[in-house]
């Protein structure tokens, strides 16, 4: 009776479970046609030198890459321009509404911070390996951001 009972209690715990992880595939943490782990040598191909180079920060027109400690692949990708979407075709300027409808298809985020006005909506790859954050300022989305964890 013991080992039914232990039994049923794992089983709806991992029915509950299951139903907050996120279903982000890793090949929908991408920004344009950029995602984290790929090659430095590939983003140049796309879109050339940067225009500022700070640390392991590269900096171009609209959006900047970090790069691993050797600098040969991109660890994150950042916006806080509109002219770079996700693959569902989210971004900056949005209003948090259309962020909420198009977030459905991944699922509930993994991690929401809440600090005054400002939200950060966090979804993890359904392999963890990677990361997508939305940040919320006043019902607007203003910075996306995708990065290896």
């Amino acid at each position: 009776m013991k080992k039914k009972m232990a039994a049923l209690i794992c089983g709806a715990l991992m029915a509950v479970s299951s139903v907050s992880f996120a279903t982000v595939r890793a090949d929908q943490v991408m920004l344009g046609d950029l995602q984290p782990n790929m090659k430095i040598s590939q983003v140049k191909e796309i879109y050339g030198e940067p225009l500022q180079v700070v640390g392991d920060k590269w900096i171009y027109k609209g959006f900047y890459i970090e790069t691993n400690d050797r600098g040969t692949r991109v660890e994150e990708i950042a916006t806080e321009d509109s002219g770079f979407a996700t693959q569902d075709g989210i971004i900056v300027g949005m209003s948090e509404d259309v962020l909420n409808d198009k977030i459905t298809n991944y699922g509930k985020a993994d991690k929401m911070e809440i600090e005054g006005n400002e939200k950060e909506y966090t979804y993890y790859s359904s392999d963890y390996k990677y990361k997508m954050e939305f940040k919320v300022v006043n019902g607007i989305i203003r910075k996306i951001s995708c990065e290896l964890r």
